[in-house]
């Protein structure tokens, strides 16, 4: 790695640790560049902003959810909609592995003034999952277990659908108030949700899992024990 290349990575393993423990509101650039004994020069060679570095972190992050969502679809030896799941499964941010992520996300990317930064991230998660979508449709298809008249254009919708449906779970989240209400409204969208996936893609019903109900259950359950959410 080129000596600039990893002073850059330095910068957002250092910014992530602090988020992570100070809050994105509570974490200045100045924290950023004490840490690291930066320069104000130093750190303003890679990053314009705050902002620009947090959206680097989130695209980071989006880059390694698909990576592990592309590994586990070609590890799945199942049908279509096996792989589907797969990729739903890993490529996500609610299934991301880090709790802490997750909740940074909930207090930034999904507050009234975090439009950009969502939009922004559910861009490179196209980018990166719409040819591996396609692929699975296609599969599908010819398998007989998917069936669309629109086989160039359904798997970005149905991205766009899961991506919906987690911006909504997540606002819900952000917004949280009473655990069991939040639990019962997150279960809610998921049930309906699965149902207009399945519809598109005619698949099987009951083929399609977005998210196994146990697993958003404890997510849900550590995003709201979490303090400032």
């Amino acid at each position: 790695m080129r000596k600039g290349a990893a002073r850059r990575q330095s910068i957002l393993e250092a910014a992530e640790r602090l988020l992570y423990t100070r809050g994105y509101e509570n974490t200045s650039v100045q924290d950023i560049i004490d840490e690291l004994h930066l320069s104000k020069g130093g750190f303003y060679h890679h990053f314009e902003s705050k902002l620009s570095l947090l959206e680097a972190i989130c695209d980071e992050r989006a880059r390694r959810s698909f990576e592990m969502g592309q590994q586990a679809v070609e590890n799945c030896r199942g049908p279509a909609y096996d792989k589907l799941n797969a990729l739903f499964r890993r490529a996500t941010i609610l299934q991301d592995d880090s709790a802490d992520f997750i909740g940074l996300l909930l207090r930034v990317a999904y507050r009234e003034d975090g439009a950009l930064m969502r939009e922004k991230m559910k861009q490179r998660q196209l980018e990166l999952s719409i040819p591996l979508m396609e692929r699975i449709v296609q599969e599908g298809i010819a398998q007989g277990v998917f069936y669309t008249p629109f086989p160039a254009q359904i798997g970005e919708l149905v991205l766009r659908l899961a991506m919906q449906m987690t911006d909504e779970i997540a606002f819900l989240l952000a917004k949280a108030r009473q655990n069991a209400e939040v639990l019962a409204a997150v279960f809610e969208k998921l049930r309906l949700y699965r149902h207009a996936i399945e519809n598109l893609l005619f698949a099987p019903c009951g083929s399609v899992v977005i998210f196994e109900l146990s697993e958003l259950g404890e997510i849900c359950r550590e995003m709201l024990e979490q303090p400032g959410l």
